[in-house]
């Protein structure tokens, strides 16, 4: 039986930034064509309260379509904004991930976003993290740069929790990681923002998806 092609988590661009709704409003666009199983939204420099702002209209738009939405490190915004979960970045002095499991309950979506540390990628799945991301969304080395395939396809054969890929800088680098086994594909920003078609570029990115092949690392 062939293996379903990952789903794709859209990843926004710093929500501070010029033009990053607007981008993001384009995208969500071709949502009735394109899977796309979450949107990561990510405020930057924004306080809550102006990152809640921007994110109300997306998040409308998004949930309409079914596409669930989560914050990027803003557990304090989580319960007024509607969002349905978290992407929490391990590693850093924010709050840890038991206790936001603790306290959220387990109807929120907690995800885990460990770099390239797969001792941070087991601990997660032992706290009760709903996936864990490998890589950077921005593909920053310093994050842990986008997900290693090797690295997917030991978790793909071994734990059990998802795991989303971060990073790919391209659509072949994508589909690498979908055939080394991610379970979804994080589209970041400049998998689809440059080229100002946001809408086409996500169509491409789901076909290369598709057509990867299916194959161990």
């Amino acid at each position: 039986m062939e293996a379903s092609p990952p789903r794709l988590l859209l990843v926004s661009p710093l929500l501070d930034r010029e033009g990053a709704v607007q981008a993001v409003e384009k995208a969500l666009a071709v949502a009735g064509e394109v899977d796309i199983a979450a949107l990561l939204l990510r405020g930057g420099g924004l306080d809550d309260a102006a990152f809640g702002q921007c994110l109300a209209p997306l998040l409308r738009t998004a949930q309409g379509h079914g596409i669930a939405v989560l914050l990027e490190d803003r557990p304090a915004l989580l319960s007024a904004s509607g969002a349905d979960g978290l992407h929490l970045t391990l590693g850093g002095k924010g709050p840890r991930l038991k206790d936001l499991r603790a306290r959220l309950g387990a109807d929120v979506i907690l995800g885990a976003g460990c770099g390239a540390s797969r001792h941070l990628a087991m601990t997660a799945g032992e706290q009760g993290a709903d996936y864990i991301g490998l890589g950077d969304p921005d593909g920053d080395p310093e994050g842990g740069g986008a997900a290693d395939p090797e690295m997917v396809a030991w978790w793909e054969a071994v734990m059990t929790p998802p795991q989303v890929a971060f990073g790919a800088a391209d659509a072949d680098a994508a589909a690498e990681l979908a055939a080394a086994g991610a379970d979804f594909v994080a589209a970041g920003p400049a998998l689809w923002t440059d080229g100002g078609d946001p809408a086409a570029a996500l169509r491409a990115l789901r076909a290369a998806l598709s057509q990867a092949p299916d194959g161990e690392i």
